[in-house]
């Protein structure tokens, strides 16, 4: 689950400067229809965000919940996670966008597999 905080259009890019110097995952949607737009971040960061953003002197228009934070960030074109991950098979580190990844390639995991049928 993450928060969707709704800023004025004009102080999203120093709301996102803000979080981005607290090193806080975040992504900018803007929205066609008004002159908000909304940032999405997970709840574990919400309340430090808000408290960055406050501190910025920008205000919240509104906080809500917002449901597939990973889903619409990889997604969104501002936002690719890059997590180190280490292969089952060969040792091997890796990076890669999806954090529980287990398997540098599909050779490797056919391999893994493969042996896992043997024992």
């Amino acid at each position: 689950m993450a928060k969707k905080l709704t800023i004025l259009v004009n102080e999203v890019q120093r709301a996102s400067n803000a979080l981005k110097d607290f090193q806080i995952e975040h992504v900018v949607v803007y929205n066609k229809k008004s002159d908000n737009a909304f940032i999405l971040v997970l709840n574990k960061d919400a309340s430090t965000a808000k408290d960055v953003i406050t501190s910025a002197e920008i205000n919240i228009v509104k906080t809500k919940g917002f449901r597939h934070f990973e889903q619409y960030a990889a997604n969104n074109q501002h936002y690719k996670p890059q997590f180190e991950c280490k292969c089952r098979c060969c040792g091997k580190k890796f990076n890669s966008s999806v954090k529980e990844a287990a398997w540098c390639s599909p050779k490797c995991k056919s391999d893994f597999r493969k042996a896992k049928k043997m024992l």
